[in-house]
């Protein structure tokens, strides 16, 4: 009796582990496999455009990256994986920098869904743009994806890192590009090691040591802030904070394990450019005090398992744009899948690209920055040609 009650419960304890093995090989394989047919289907048949239009380039693959973001949501329904976003709302019309804490490798993966419940009235109009570590950008697919959306990449070495964030914020605000820009204050995920690093800091500067966020860096997000301030092209500040219930995934192996949370959090407050500090050092604390009062909201949160904020209901009419993706990006991904496999021509579109994007990297060059330069000199070009 004990052996049959000890095999079955084996049994089911095999079923359950392979059933979230099947759910997360499913989930990151279409995940990457769009993000691969995005690129090659219509990305690449973009990138002509650039010659003779940056402005419009820059337009259509926004609108290509906002429209992807709606298949993980998607998929996050799918799974079952229940978001549940509190606080203001985003507007996709403002030029604002987006501040979060950085609980996990891949919060990234559960925030396209917060940001399709958070944006009004047009969910598919943001430009949301990540900052982030420069090795991302060499990941074959994605990190090229990334590059074309004009993602900003630093690697921790300020000179280098405050030329390209210059550049890039000079080349949004001559295409009065209102975009969303997302910096992980932490500068990594919360993790054992991290935090003892984070601790360390905190007791050489006579700080609080936190249990929930790791302390933030404060040069980038100060520079950002007051790079688009002195331009007068910064319209708010979002807070943002993700917090777990249960499950937390920290990487992507813990995807792959199939181990997604039942529940995710997210509270966004707004806070208005007239409300925000000027002067550098005013900054720095005003971010650090943003953090304190985060550290004591996710404290709340885990001992309550919930914020103590009334959460947006989701109407019919905005599960209806993530059924079209559902179906859109899957057959995209398999006729890619199809066409790698049976068609010459399409291995050697592929080919070349992917040739391209490595060279990119083999040259340490990105895409956006080449994107940046060519526009400068279009449109000397362009005002040479309309006035001589």
């Amino acid at each position: 009796m004990a052996v049959t009650l000890s095999y079955h419960v084996i049994t089911t304890d095999f079923k359950t582990v392979m059933r979230g093995i099947l759910r997360g090989v499913l989930y990151c394989s279409l995940c990457y496999g769009s993000i691969a047919a995005g690129f090659l289907f219509i990305a690449c048949p973009l990138l002509p455009l650039l010659l003779f239009s940056p402005p419009r380039f820059r337009k259509c693959a926004e609108l290509l990256f906002s429209c992807w973001e709606f298949y993980p949501t998607a998929l996050m329904n799918v799974l079952g994986v229940k978001i549940f976003v509190s606080g203001d709302h985003i507007s996709p019309d403002e030029s604002a920098v987006l501040v979060m804490n950085h609980r996990t490798r891949v919060d990234w993966n559960f925030l396209w869904a917060a940001m399709y419940q958070a944006c009004m009235p047009n969910v598919a109009c943001h430009k949301l743009k990540f900052i982030l570590k420069d090795p991302l950008r060499h990941i074959p697919g994605p990190g090229w994806m990334m590059q074309i959306n004009g993602f900003l990449y630093i690697t921790r070495r300020w000179k280098e890192d405050q030329g390209r964030l210059s550049r890039t914020l000079d080349y949004l605000i001559a295409l009065d590009n209102h975009s969303q820009l997302l910096i992980f204050p932490e500068g990594t995920d919360l993790t054992k090691n991290n935090k003892e690093k984070s601790d360390k800091y905190a007791v050489q500067r006579h700080l609080p040591q936190y249990i929930y966020t790791l302390h933030p860096k404060t040069t980038g997000f100060t520079y950002l802030v007051q790079h688009l301030q002195r331009a007068n092209y910064l319209d708010a500040v979002y807070d943002l904070t993700i917090a777990y219930p249960d499950r937390i995934p920290q990487s992507e192996i813990d995807l792959i394990r199939g181990k997604f949370p039942d529940e995710i959090y997210f509270h966004i407050r707004r806070i208005s450019s007239a409300d925000i500090p000027i002067h550098d050092m005013t900054l720095r604390k005003w971010l650090e005090d943003r953090w304190s009062v985060k550290e004591r909201i996710l404290k709340q949160f885990y001992e309550q398992k919930a914020f103590p904020f009334e959460i947006w209901p989701i109407t019919v009419m905005k599960t209806l744009p993530l059924q079209a993706a559902l179906g859109f990006w899957s057959i995209l991904t398999g006729m890619a899948i199809l066409l790698l496999i049976i068609s010459p021509i399409f291995q050697l579109w592929a080919l070349i690209h992917t040739i391209f994007f490595i060279g990119l990297s083999i040259l340490n060059i990105g895409f956006n920055q080449i994107e940046i330069g060519w526009y400068w000199r279009w449109k000397r070009y362009t005002f040479q040609t309309k006035y001589s």
